[in-house]
């Protein structure tokens, strides 16, 4: 009985294309011309989500934020695109970013384009 289970479950597993005459495509099937290339795949805009497990990219422009310590903590974590100026206040109050560097403040890291891992200097590991 075994055996006929498992002869029977590797034919269902193999699926029907030893039924289809060769150059045959199903019915199913997407046309080449219509899947989608890597350009086109959606973005998103401003204040929309982004990363995330279906690591969506945030429009031109546009940069994927987390959340404090998300780099760290979740491996699929989920952001939110904002727009990040080049133009900050010299207050030093350090973060260290998702990088391992070190930025004089949060609109610095965001500016760069980096998520913070947590508030003060990055910690040096030593080898």
């Amino acid at each position: 009985m075994r055996l006929a289970i498992l002869l029977f479950s590797s034919l269902f597993l193999a699926g029907c294309a030893w039924f289809l005459e060769p150059g045959v495509v199903p019915d199913r099937a997407v046309p080449a011309d219509q899947v989608a290339a890597p350009n086109d795949l959606p973005t998103a805009g401003e204040g929309a989500m982004c990363g995330g497990i279906a690591a969506l990219q945030c429009d031109d422009g546009l940069t994927c934020i987390y959340e404090d310590g998300a780099c760290h903590a979740i491996a699929d974590a989920a952001g939110t695109c904002r727009k990040t100026g080049p133009i900050c206040t010299k207050e030093y109050r350090p973060v260290c970013g998702c990088d391992g560097e070190t930025y004089g403040n949060r609109c610095e890291a965001y500016a760069e384009g980096v998520s913070v891992a947590y508030p003060g200097e990055c910690k040096v590991k030593e080898s």
